[in-house]
C-alpha cells in the first residue's frame, strides 16, 4: 500500500476500506481558501453537497453538481468553497492496484462535468453514502473509473445553462422554467431535458440538492429545531426534509446534525496536504 494512502484531508467519516484503496466522506466549510496542495496517491472526488472552484494542472473549473475528478499521484490543485460548503465523496487508490484494476489510462487530472458520467457519478457517490457492501462499493468504483477514462471530452456549457444555474443559486426558489424557456425561444420541455442531459440531474433534484445543502448548514446551529428548519428551506414539512436527506445523503437530518460536519465553519479543521 502506497505511503500515507488514508490521510486524506478533511475527512469527516471513513465510507469503506480495502487492502489498496480507502473511501471517506470529506467536508469543508464555507468560503474556505484550501491552498496549493499535493497528493501523493491517485483519488475520485465524486460531488455530493455545496459547489468550489478547481484550479489544477487541466486549468479552472467550477463544480456545483453532478461530476467526477480524477487526480493521478503527485498532481497539484487548489480550490475555493462555496457559500454551502462542500462535501465530496473521496476514493484514494494505492497506484499500484489502481493500474492493475482499471489499467495504465488512469493519467493526468479528469473532469466529468454534469452529463451522463455526471449523472452515474451522482448515483456512485449515493451508493457510497447508502451503507452497501464495501467490496461491491469498489468494485462498482472500479468499473466507473474504466468507463469515464474512456468518456469524451467536456463540452463546455451553454449561456443559457449559465444563467440558469446562476438563477437558482442565487433565489433558491423553483426554476421559472416557462418565462426561461420564452427567453431562449424554445419549449419547457425541451429546456428540462435539455437541462437534465447537460447537469446529469433535473432541476427539481437541482433544487432539493440546494436545499439540502442550505438545511445541512441550519443544522450545525442548536438553536434552529428541524421543523423550522425545513419549513425557512421550503420543504413541505419535516417528514420531506428527513425524505430528501436520506435520498441524498443516505442519513437522516438528526444523525447529519450530531456529525457536526462543518459546512457552515469559514475556518474549520487545518488543511493537511
Amino acid at each position: 500500500m502506497s505511503d500515507g494512502l488514508g490521510k486524506i484531508h478533511d475527512v469527516a467519516e471513513e465510507l469503506g476500506r480495502s487492502a489498496g484503496a480507502i473511501a471517506s466522506l470529506t467536508v469543508l466549510g464555507a468560503e474556505r481558501q484550501v491552498p496549493a496542495h499535493v497528493h501523493a496517491n491517485p483519488y475520485l472526488s465524486l460531488h455530493v453537497l455545496g459547489d468550489y472552484r478547481e484550479r489544477d494542472d487541466g486549468g479552472e473549473a467550477f463544480i456545483g453538481g453532478p461530476a467526477a475528478m480524477f487526480f493521478p499521484a503527485g498532481s497539484a490543485h487548489d480550490m475555493t468553497i462555496g457559500p454551502q460548503g462542500l462535501a465530496t465523496v473521496i476514493i484514494e487508490f494505492d497506484a499500484g492496484r489502481l493500474h492493475e484494476t482499471v489499467g495504465p489510462a488512469a493519467t493526468g487530472v479528469r473532469r466529468w462535468i454534469g452529463g451522463e458520467v455526471g449523472r452515474r457519478a451522482s448515483r456512485l457517490a449515493r451508493t457510497w453514502l447508502s451503507g452497501a457492501a464495501a467490496d461491491r462499493r469498489f468494485a462498482m468504483t472500479e468499473a466507473f473509473l474504466r468507463s469515464a477514462l474512456h468518456a469524451g471530452p467536456h463540452r463546455p456549457p451553454p449561456r443559457w445553462l449559465e444563467e440558469l444555474d446562476a438563477w437558482i443559486s442565487e433565489t433558491g426558489g423553483a426554476p421559472r422554467t416557462d418565462r426561461l424557456a420564452r427567453q431562449c425561444g424554445v419549449s419547457r420541455h425541451w429546456l428540462a431535458r435539455a437541462y437534465r442531459e447537460w447537469r446529469g440531474e433535473g432541476l427539481g433534484q437541482a433544487l432539493r440538492r440546494r436545499r439540502v445543502a442550505a438545511a445541512a448548514i441550519l443544522l450545525e446551529s442548536p438553536q434552529w429545531r428541524l421543523a423550522d428548519i425545513a419549513a425557512e428551506m421550503g420543504f413541505c414539512d419535516q417528514s420531506h426534509m428527513n425524505r430528501a436527506f436520506k435520498r441524498l445523503l443516505g442519513r437522516t437530518p438528526d444523525a447529519i446534525r450530531a456529525a457536526r460536519l462543518g459546512l457552515a465553519a469559514p475556518h474549520g479543521r487545518q488543511h493537511r496536504a
